[in-house]
């Protein structure tokens, strides 16, 4: 397909084609008013979209509040040694790679994410940390730190 010209030819008078340009609208004078846009933003409810979603969020801790030893480690590093479950609360022990001992219970804080201790089961404790993401929903994960399986096994 051809485009085409945004120009018309028109014969001229001795017979020579000679550009035709469409019209262009004339602009208003400067003593011309225009009517204003009927149309009026309300921000109310509504995100900044220039501030940066960084911002957005409300810091959860102080940069130079101190933290606990338990909320240095990440969960990975913490190995859980032992529960004892007929107290209440029931308690249980995680050791760093190092060896040093730390007792858990019900709502102690773990982790670097927020996590905190929600359940001491019979072989597990479970953390629980909640994320809350670029758009403001807050999300919950679960983190379920597990006994080691008995070595000697059933029956030895």
């Amino acid at each position: 397909m051809r485009r085409r010209a945004a120009w018309l030819l028109a014969l001229g008078p001795l017979g020579l084609a000679t550009p035709v340009l469409p019209a262009v609208p004339a602009l208003p004078m400067a003593e011309e008013s225009l009517e204003p846009d009927s149309y009026e933003y309300d921000p109310t409810g509504k995100r900044d979209p220039f501030r940066p979603l960084s911002l957005e969020r409300e810091p959860t801790r102080a940069r130079n509040e101190p933290r606990t030893p338990l909320e240095r480690y990440e969960l990975g590093q913490l190995r859980l040694v032992g529960i004892v479950h007929q107290l209440t609360p029931p308690r249980a022990m995680v050791e760093d790679s190092a060896g040093l001992g730390f007792i858990l219970v019900p709502g102690t804080p773990v982790g670097p994410n927020g996590g905190v201790v929600a359940e001491i089961r019979p072989r597990e404790v479970v953390v629980e940390e909640w994320h809350t993401d670029v758009i403001g929903q807050e999300h919950r994960t679960e983190h379920v730190l597990a006994l080691p399986a008995d070595e000697d096994g059933p029956g030895r």
